[in-house]
């Protein structure tokens, strides 16, 4: 009975050390910004305004030269819809100068993208960031057909107050879903809604 006993031990014991090595060798990197070429990107940028929320739509289409192959074609396309009185110079030159946050820091502010290459993303993880936050990952959700990690930073030193959060695709260069908060209030958001590769 006592060899059946240390045998079940055994085995557990394994079992347990190989899930565990299995959960590092399943947790995955991410590396923003490295975008593979022959990809379109489609965003819903909601911004909130003096109470008013306003919708705009961020294409970022991406496509191999036919010319050279380490050459890329790059359009950005900003669509809003805007009444007759709000023609004017901000809509000329994109939109963006109208809005407090800038584009780049509403899809991930890049010092964050940096500690993210740091992180290993798999569900139940927590990260310092070296006093600039720390991040959980809460699990998982789907988004415009892809699917992500929910990865929430909070304030270092309110660990209940949220700043942003992130549902990351450690296939793609870019968040399915970013957003930004201050004092506890949604400011801005920029959600993936097509994704495709040419």
């Amino acid at each position: 009975m006592k060899e059946t006993g240390k045998g079940f031990l055994m085995v557990t014991l394994i079992g347990l050390f190989l899930f565990g090595i299995g959960q590092v060798v399943w947790a995955e990197k991410w590396e923003p910004f490295q975008f593979r070429g022959d990809e379109r990107f489609e965003y819903k940028i909601l911004l909130e305004e003096d109470e008013e929320e306003s919708e705009v739509i961020y294409i970022l289409d991406i496509k191999k030269s036919k010319k050279d192959e380490d050459l890329f074609e790059v359009t950005y396309t900003t669509k809003v819809t805007l009444t007759k009185d709000e023609l004017g110079p901000e809509s000329a030159f994109g939109l963006w100068g109208v809005y407090g946050i800038s584009l780049n820091m509403l899809v991930i502010n890049p010092t964050y993208g940096l500690f993210f290459s740091q992180m290993d993303l798999k569900v139940g993880e927590k990260m310092s960031f070296f006093g600039a936050g720390i991040v959980k990952i809460i699990g998982k959700e789907k988004i415009a057909g892809r699917e992500g990690f929910v990865c929430q930073l909070f304030s270092a030193e309110e660990e209940d107050k949220m700043i942003a959060e992130w549902v990351i695709d450690p296939e793609l260069a870019l968040p399915l879903r970013s957003k930004i908060f201050e004092d506890d209030e949604l400011q801005g958001q920029i959600e993936l809604i097509k994704y495709l590769q040419y």
